[in-house]
């Protein structure tokens, strides 16, 4: 396909990473770190993805069972934030009462800073307000199309790492794709203020519940959960996320269901000035497209903390789903620690593209696991360092030396699972 009559611009890079939130950000770092011209495609005006976009500011988890099991420079993100005041770690104890206790609140504005920062001091070419729109893997490399709001773009690359979070880089390319037949709901972040809690409110609300006024499945249980938490924390159904008409089905649900519920307390005594005063940029997505890499990571692989000839890094969090009322969840053993097989992150068919991040490789339940911030940020970290060493031995994803990537892990500080 010739599309040199509308390129504006062609750049070369060692490394594209395609994404420039969660995993995608610490990829980049990664690689322009240990030597790779890199370039950093975001679709948002800010990097962080669902951290910042989204409003899901408290990534987890980095330590398990008393021990840190994550580090390098998404572990240097968090100390930098701290530093700044945008953060304050919690006690690490062996067992806390509830694992999300463990997790470290991020102040929006103060992390958006830290990663751009990152970014610029590791040479990271960053393009912002942009979109892939075509790619193609090649014999000695990637060719991307994107577009940017000067125009189209034509960057050539010898690895591109796939950080989209719904694996759009890997379809567009080609490669094999999975998805459950029924995806995690999706959560619109949200604070509300104008009214103070008191228990007569609650009284109103039961008194005049009618369900045919909310959203499916919603309970006057539910609203009183809501005012306590100042927050309208529900379940939006989430078909097909991945695709532009799924997308904005999505963010229109979650204004009208929010709305509904907004409407009908406002017409509660008490709570007539009731108001969303903030809300995310966007809903945060739990679940899209996976690839299908060269290895599958299971839940029993998962819960059991699998050990794999090839695992690259740590990841600690219960199975997570998510579904339309509640979560079902399974928490590890004792002393059992998950890890992440490098195989995952390599497309089935994929000679010169990584994909990381909640697309990794792996079944609906141990994906509802690895979907979490902090592990994200830890493959993100694998795929740039592995894209460096591919560059350094010549070799394609598939061929580099596990003993050259655990070296290059090593060399930009992240924990390798035979470090522990």
């Amino acid at each position: 396909m010739n599309f040199n009559c509308v390129i504006s611009k062609e750049l070369t890079a060692d490394v594209v990473v395609v994404g420039g939130g969660t995993a995608g950000v610490f990829a980049a770092i990664s690689a322009a770190r240990s030597g790779s011209k890199t370039i950093l495609i975001e679709k948002n005006s800010r990097l962080g993805g669902t951290m910042t976009a989204a409003g899901v500011n408290y990534p987890g988890l980095f330590f398990a069972w008393g021990k840190q099991i994550i580090s390098g420079p998404c572990w240097e993100s968090i100390e930098r934030t701290v530093s700044l005041g945008g953060a304050v770690l919690p006690s690490i104890s062996f067992r806390p009462r509830f694992h999300w206790h463990e997790q470290i609140r991020l102040n929006q504005f103060v992390y958006t800073n830290v990663l751009f920062q990152m970014c610029e001091e590791a040479g990271v070419h960053i393009i912002c307000n942009a979109m892939i729109s075509y790619t193609s893997e090649e014999q000695s490399g990637v060719s991307l199309i994107v577009t940017t709001k000067d125009g189209m773009v034509a960057i050539k690359a010898s690895v591109a790492i796939d950080a989209t979070g719904d694996a759009t880089l890997c379809q567009l390319a080609g490669f094999d794709m999975m998805k459950s037949s029924t995806q995690q709901p999706a959560t619109l972040q949200n604070h509300i203020s104008g009214y103070v809690v008191e228990e007569k409110i609650f009284e109103r609300i039961q008194a005049s519940f009618d369900h045919t006024k909310m959203p499916l499945n919603i309970t006057s249980d539910d609203l009183i959960r809501y005012l306590n938490e100042n927050k309208i924390d529900m379940h939006i159904k989430c078909v097909d996320a991945d695709t532009s008409d799924g997308r904005i089905q999505l963010e229109k649900n979650a204004l009208y269901d929010i709305m509904k519920i907004i409407s009908f307390l406002r017409k509660i005594e008490g709570l007539e000035n009731l108001t969303v005063d903030t809300f995310a940029s966007e809903t945060g997505v739990r679940e899209t497209k996976r690839v299908v890499g060269k290895h599958i990571i299971t839940a029993e692989e998962y819960i059991n903390g699998y050990v794999y000839p090839d695992s690259v890094c740590y990841a600690f969090y219960p199975i997570d789903l998510h579904v339309e009322r509640g979560i079902k969840q399974r928490f590890h053993e004792e002393n059992v620690v998950s890890k992440v097989p490098y195989r995952a992150l390599i497309p089935k068919k994929s000679r010169r593209i990584l994909c990381v991040g909640r697309c990794v490789s792996s079944d609906t339940y141990a994906n509802s696991a690895l979907r979490v911030e902090a592990t994200c940020m830890a493959m993100g970290q694998v795929a740039g360092a592995a894209a460096s060493v591919m560059k350094r031995e010549c070799a394609d994803a598939a061929d580099i030396t596990y003993k050259g990537l655990c070296d290059m892990l090593h060399s930009i500080g992240a924990i390798v699972p035979n470090d522990l």
